[in-house]
């Protein structure tokens, strides 16, 4: 963090990296390396994608899903097995040859420049995406243009008001520059979104709880409370905790469902 400073914005609560970069850096993900902590985890994201899943069907019904940096293909495989028509998009070469090899369609390159069928999807994930991009206005375009009237985009994000960020501050996890470059709180996401032209249906917070990776026993383990709590019990209590920060909006994530709104951007 020595070479980068991260600047809040007093209205509207965006968080964001200076200097800005110039853009998104894609080496790490073109080997594939960059997924080797996700594979590690694969059980508890697909957990954690299924409870994604369950939240947009309140909305859009198993169609056609679009996952916006499908990364390591976990999302395509949680909706496949919930009847979604699963396709991917991803600018890694690794990411769209392993989706492909998984028996999914899959498409190399930034979305904006593949031109995809516009009205095609009936839902749209953006799942920490937009951390990383300096400016995701048109990406939002594009997105909407892809999704049929009524159809449900789900945004997840890094959330710099965390009870994790403001536990960890400097040390948070997700202040990862140059690779994330903005965060979001729940409001400023909110209105990124509707400006976009997008209706809100419905936003929440969630945390990993990954052996391992396990934001209630991070939280403990960073205070001086937690440290008083044995070991063996730090996962009973960080399970309770974190079930408590996202309830109260307060968890490492904020994932926001929205619905293309008509009219005013048509």
């Amino acid at each position: 963090m020595d070479a980068w400073r991260i600047d809040r914005c007093g209205t509207c609560g965006l968080h964001a990296l200076s200097p800005q970069p110039d853009g998104v850096r894609m080496e790490e993900f073109d080997d594939g390396s960059a997924y080797d902590v996700a594979f590690a985890l694969r059980e508890p994201i697909l957990a954690q994608h299924d409870r994604t899943l369950d939240a947009v069907e309140r909305w859009v019904g198993p169609g056609r899903l679009l996952d916006v940096g499908s990364g390591p293909a976990f999302l395509l495989e949680a909706g496949r097995a919930r009847g979604w028509d699963s396709v991917g998009v991803d600018p890694s070469s690794f990411a769209v040859e392993h989706a492909r090899g998984l028996g999914f369609e899959a498409h190399e390159g930034m979305l904006e420049d593949l031109r995809l069928e516009e009205g095609g999807y009936d839902a749209v994930a953006l799942l920490q995406v937009v951390e990383h991009l300096v400016d995701p206005r048109p990406l939002l375009a594009e997105c909407r243009r892809l999704l049929r009237p009524g159809g449900a985009l789900v945004v997840a994000t890094p959330n710099p008001v965390s009870v994790l960020a403001r536990v960890k501050r400097e040390r948070f996890n997700y202040w990862i520059p140059p690779t994330h470059c903005v965060w979001y709180t729940p409001d400023a996401l909110g209105r990124l979104l509707d400006a976009a032209g997008f209706a809100s249906a419905c936003r929440s917070t969630w945390s990993a709880r990954a052996p391992g990776l396990h934001d209630g026993e991070d939280i403990l383990a960073s205070t001086r409370f937690g440290r008083r709590i044995p070991v063996r019990a730090r996962r009973a209590a960080g399970d309770i905790l974190v079930r408590a920060t996202d309830a109260f909006g307060l968890g490492s994530i904020v994932e926001q469902i929205v619905l293309r709104r008509e009219a005013e951007c048509d």
